[in-house]
């Protein structure tokens, strides 16, 4: 647990201060601005707002005033959400059940255009770990849970692809089965999906609705990464390690930072 919240902290001090590159609500922001919020953040800034989720709602600040932070709107959203990412003008929000899929209205206040169950009735108490990322018409989600289906115990542990491009429509296209997915980040032409018992999987995203893995890093035990410009930051288990991807044919280690 302690390691758990000392990552959480790192990643959210990596991402917070690459969240702010949006000047209007319905900017059409770029992937790579998009990839340098860690997949597992709970919170990020558009313009002058700021989002924040927490296990069941979503709320909304005004920080022009920094010192002095103004509350505009908080919403139920659904239970057990658990991650918050900014694309196109949307956010997406992962719960233990469902994507929810959120356009933002003039004053940034979130307005609820979709939501896609991920399976059918459950076993709640079996939580689904779920963050997103997204690119043009296409999310990304890793899912990674034990289902209790008729008294039997079933893993699920997949990378999925919706499309996007029809909030009334919204679709599962493809599923990668993997050991135990967590977080993910975008490069320029590949997906990174940290993976807790495998390493680092790299897909090719030539064709974007059927990721085709491309190779695995081992020998650690991934949570989360992030795409800060030609940089790769994956947060393990036990260390902090950056990549060097300005060729993602040639991935290169290049730093390893212990975490206690």
């Amino acid at each position: 647990m302690k390691n758990l919240l000392f990552i959480t902290f790192v990643m959210s001090m990596i991402s917070l201060p690459w969240a702010c590159y949006h000047d209007d609500f319905g900017s059409k922001d770029s992937n790579q601005s998009n990839s340098q919020v860690g997949s597992y953040s709970t919170m990020l800034t558009i313009g002058n707002n700021l989002y924040l989720v927490n296990a069941t709602s979503i709320s909304t600040y005004n920080i022009s005033n920094a010192s002095n932070p103004v509350l505009l709107n908080k919403q139920e959203v659904g239970f057990d959400i658990e991650s918050l990412y900014h694309h196109e003008g949307l956010l997406l929000i992962g719960s233990a059940l469902d994507m929810f899929i959120f356009s933002l209205d003039s004053r940034g206040v979130p307005v609820r255009e979709a939501s896609e169950a991920y399976f059918g009735t459950f076993d709640n108490s079996h939580c689904v770990h779920d963050p997103i990322v997204a690119r043009g018409s296409h999310a990304y989600v890793t899912l990674s849970t034990e289902l209790e289906i008729c008294w039997w115990r079933v893993g699920i542990n997949e990378l999925r692809v919706y499309d996007i491009s029809d909030l009334e429509n919204v679709s599962h296209l493809n599923t990668n089965n993997l050991s135990n997915p967590k977080g993910l980040a975008l490069g320029k032409e590949k997906l990174f999906v940290c993976d807790a018992v495998d390493g680092l999987y790299v897909f090719d995203l030539s064709d974007p609705e059927k990721p085709q893995l491309d190779q695995l890093l081992e020998g650690f035990s991934a949570f989360d990464a992030l795409v800060r410009n030609h940089l790769l930051i994956v947060v393990a288990r036990d260390r902090l390690l950056q990549f060097d991807i300005s060729d993602e044919n040639n991935i290169l280690l290049i730093s390893e930072f212990e975490l206690g």
